[in-house]
């Protein structure tokens, strides 16, 4: 039997701001595109970002902007949070929308 997750302590552990792996569904309403499987492994969840970490494109401007899209994000279309992997800051910050979320640490997640 495949182990299982609720989608509400995935959401939990990930608060946490402990590194986690993850498997979620790419889609882009706006744009049409999507629908890719990307894996993640030892990512961490932005939760308020630092201007003195080293995330590529972080600056004061930019730091009202996220929170602007943030809001957005959460009032438009569901809850979105972003990720990015510590080990590699020069990587890009991925947006994931929770309701795309499959795999949390080799568990399926389950409503």
């Amino acid at each position: 039997m495949e182990a299982t997750i609720s989608r509400y302590e995935a959401l939990k552990q990930i608060d946490t701001g402990k590194a986690f792996s993850l498997v979620f569904i790419t889609a882009d309403r706006t744009r049409g595109t999507g629908g890719k499987r990307v894996e993640v492994v030892n990512w961490v969840k932005i939760v308020n970002p630092d201007l003195n970490m080293k995330i590529p494109g972080r600056t004061l401007t930019q730091q009202e902007k996220t929170n602007l899209k943030k809001e957005l994000h959460q009032k438009e279309r569901g809850i979105m949070f972003n990720i990015y992997n510590p080990l590699k800051p020069s990587q890009h910050i991925t947006a994931v929308h929770y309701a795309l979320m499959t795999f949390f640490n080799g568990k399926r997640i389950i409503d």
